[in-house]
């Protein structure tokens, strides 16, 4: 949590930091003494939080707000007005139309500015999120209407290079380059496949599975993949119930999650797939986008070498990846994200450069939903 403090006053800012350092411990707080110089930070470090005095020389809590909204760059940001003027109400609407997210009067408690914080940082999250998802929407049906055109285009590329192919003798000087062009037409249908997935335009058949059945079925085929200097370990619920999956996905998106894992531990490690049944009340539910009930809680942690913080929100976006040329199509994890979301699902990600990395996967319970009773 990155909160920026703007304010002229020496004795403001060292209030804020002690009243940060007592409830907000894990907050990096960093300080500007005049709104050019937060505009500056805002730039560069890319706070969660600004907390902005109004009154200040050169560039006073207006126009800094103006600069900070005008700035796609900054535009998100979260700004709290607080300020120990007495402002009139208009005032306090121009600040507010101007783009401040909420605008706070001195005196007031540290408990009330921390709660406001929080609230911030809440929306602040929440706004990301449906970024994102906006973001893979938009990209999915782009990727859903071009993979299904060329897939069409592929279709008689396949059909009459097969049928140039069988039509030669091997040892026509023809042969191989006939081949050649099979085998790259084949390689190019298989992307478009995965953008249909990814798009979730690919034709499903659910059927009701077990998930912990299913995930043990695939046991070897996954010991194959990662090699032996890697340890799989399997930790099912034996209370799992059951939901509508499609098998041959769901066996995909481990295949695919098993290879990312094999991929971040090239000197070995441990892969850890386990399954459990969860019932999300109200608010565990909206915390995850999804409806209160039953769900199936699938997580895939490994012990490699994690990824940069910077670099989660890109990880499932079409062609995204860290590896080097010709080793990965970039394709793989959008696959998994494609997969889940047809499933109705959602997938995070929790990872630290050196700390391995954990996807948690939630998929509905094929059960009746059971609503649980909120505590009272």
């Amino acid at each position: 949590m990155k909160i920026l403090a703007i304010d002229d006053s020496n004795v403001n800012l060292l209030v804020m930091k002690g009243t940060l350092e007592k409830h907000l411990p894990d907050a990096r707080l960093e300080t500007a003494s005049s709104g050019k110089e937060g505009l500056d930070l805002a730039r560069t470090w890319f706070p969660d939080t600004i907390l902005l005095d109004l009154q200040m020389p050169d560039m006073d809590g207006y126009e800094t707000i103006r600069h900070l909204k005008q700035n796609p760059a900054t535009a998100y940001i979260p700004v709290i007005v607080i300020t120990a003027a007495d402002v009139e109400s208009k005032d306090r609407v121009r600040a507010l139309d101007l783009g401040a997210d909420a605008f706070l009067q001195k005196p007031i408690s540290s408990h009330e500015l921390v709660a406001h914080i929080k609230v911030m940082l809440r929306i602040k999250k929440a706004e990301e999120r449906l970024r994102h998802s906006q973001k893979l929407e938009a990209i999915g049906i782009l990727a859903g209407g071009v993979a299904h055109d060329f897939n069409n285009i592929l279709t008689v590329i396949r059909g009459y290079s097969t049928m140039l192919l069988m039509q030669s003798a091997p040892e026509d000087p023809n042969h191989e380059s006939l081949q050649m062009i099979v085998d790259a037409a084949k390689r190019a249908t298989s992307l478009t496949q995965s953008l249909l997935t990814f798009s979730r335009k690919q034709e499903s058949t659910p059927s009701k599975a077990e998930l912990c059945t299913l995930v043990s079925s695939f046991e070897k085929f996954l010991r194959r993949i990662i090699g032996d200097n890697i340890t799989l370990n399997f930790i099912c619920d034996q209370h799992t119930v059951h939901a509508s999956v499609d098998r041959s996905m769901i066996e995909q998106m481990l295949m695919n999650l098993a290879i990312n894992a094999r991929d971040a531990m090239p000197d070995g490690g441990q892969l850890t797939i386990a399954t459990a049944h969860v019932v999300l009340d109200s608010k565990a539910a909206s915390a995850l986008e999804l409806s209160p009930g039953i769900y199936i809680h699938l997580t895939v942690s490994d012990t490699g070498c994690g990824i940069p913080k910077e670099l989660i929100p890109k990880i499932f976006d079409p062609f995204f990846t860290t590896k080097e040329i010709g080793k990965g199509s970039g394709l793989g994890l959008s696959m998994v994200y494609g997969i889940v979301k047809q499933h109705c699902g959602t997938i995070s990600v929790d990872s630290l450069p050196g700390n391995g990395t954990t996807f948690s996967i939630y998929l509905p319970a094929n059960d009746t939903p059971v609503i649980p009773q909120e505590n009272q």
